[in-house]
């Protein structure tokens, strides 16, 4: 039972995804970056396996953030069981299901069945008597994960099921609504994971300043107004994407907080962290005007969203903010050790290489400058960067089961 009561099982389930969904991007990135005509890519297999990625890497985070929660002392003991379980064997249903769908579409009932135990998880959760220093913070968190987990059900109910819902307003994958609803799901998991991580720097700092709270502030009320705005704009009328720049701004200001205070007060891998987290919500900000048709037109050579050029800042921006969020992982779980076993300074060094490569090759592919096999490099070497920092190197020790998040 301790091991799900402490959160260790999410743990060594977030970094296995990780390790696991980072090799198998260097396999596919190549031949999905490979085909470049918009409408061949449309409903391909492709583009499924591009979004069974993203669930992979999206579930990873959400583990490695619920083992951090279970290691807080806001919950009683007997719920961190089950909240453990479910969450955990929620994520592996899930991903499994929207990675073997592409060939066994009955795997279609995986994905459901995932949804609804992360779902029941964080439901539960809302009833309990959350108590130590997080509780506010989880007070304010947890409604937000059950709105996501809510739109995953529903979403996951109208692609996989649309003879029973016919809803064609929503239009095709490619279709602003769509698009909408896909980052409003990827934004819960990313902006909830990004405040925590936030909180867990401002508490350990111990800093009390007005740029302190208003960090706080800031990157909480971006993460409940951009998937909030997202997902109105996608059942509602689309308009309300022009409401966008203004959670957008709020989680840039929180981000540029975190920055402020890992340079003041933190180590050098989370202001590395803080940095590129920072630098790509900016690039996001930018993005964000011209993503969903508007308000501003769309670059040259970038007018279809499938367009090479399109996908590679798309998804280099993707990389980053994933990226930035595991340095500050790294960071979390080696604040308490004085000095590094070589592995693992061979690993961490392995991974900031790793990172600089990814985001500078995706660059030159746009400009057409590297082959496309090149996109292999950069994740591969993020795989076995972690791989190396997370396994225990002390004798006797069971690999992959870190003792911090």
């Amino acid at each position: 039972m301790i091991f799900f009561a402490s959160g260790r099982f999410n743990r060594l389930l977030g970094w296995t995804l990780l390790i696991l969904g980072m090799a198998t991007v260097a396999i596919l990135d190549p031949w999905i970056f490979s085909e470049q005509d918009p409408a061949r890519l449309l409903d391909s297999t492709r583009m499924q396996l591009r979004h069974a990625q993203g669930v992979v890497l999206a579930m990873a985070l959400l583990q490695l953030a619920v083992g951090y929660v279970l290691t807080t002392s806001a919950f009683q003991p007997r719920f961190n069981v089950s909240s453990s379980a479910l969450t955990g064997f929620g994520a592996i249903f899930y991903t499994a299901g929207y990675t073997l769908i592409v060939w066994y579409p009955i795997s279609k009932w995986l994905v459901l069945f995932g949804c609804l135990l992360n779902l029941t998880a964080f439901l539960k959760a809302l009833r309990i008597n959350i108590d130590g220093s997080g509780k506010r913070h989880m007070q304010l968190i947890l409604p937000i994960l059950c709105f996501g987990m809510f739109l995953d059900l529903l979403t996951s109910l109208f692609i996989l099921y649309p003879h029973l819902f016919s809803l064609d307003w929503l239009g095709n994958e490619d279709e602003v609504r769509l698009r909408m609803l896909r980052l409003a799901r990827v934004a819960v998991i990313a902006l909830t994971v990004l405040t925590l991580l936030y909180f867990d720097l401002a508490s350990r700092t111990k800093v009390l300043s007005p740029a302190v709270t208003w960090g706080h502030r800031g990157i909480l009320g971006g993460t409940i107004g951009m998937p909030l705005v997202l997902a109105l704009a996608c059942f509602t009328v689309t308009s309300l994407k022009y409401l966008l720049p203004i959670p957008a701004t709020l989680v840039c200001l929180g981000a540029i907080a975190g920055l402020n205070l890992a340079w003041k007060h933190g180590t050098r891998l989370e202001c590395l962290g803080w940095s590129i987290i920072t630098s790509s919500l900016f690039v996001g900000m930018i993005i964000g005007m011209y993503a969903f048709d508007g308000p501003l037109p769309a670059p040259a050579t970038m007018d279809h969203y499938q367009d090479l050029p399109r996908r590679l800042l798309r998804i280099g921006h993707a990389y980053a903010i994933v990226l930035g969020i595991l340095a500050l992982f790294l960071a979390e779980r080696f604040q308490k050790q004085p000095s590094l076993h070589r592995v693992r300074q061979i690993g961490l060094a392995i991974y900031i290489a790793s990172m600089a490569s990814t985001l500078s090759i995706m660059t030159l592919l746009a400009w057409n400058v590297v082959p496309f096999w090149a996109a292999a490099i950069g994740p591969a070497g993020t795989a076995l960067g972690l791989l190396l920092c997370v396994t225990n190197t002390r004798p006797g020790s069971t690999p992959l089961i870190p003792t911090t998040p």
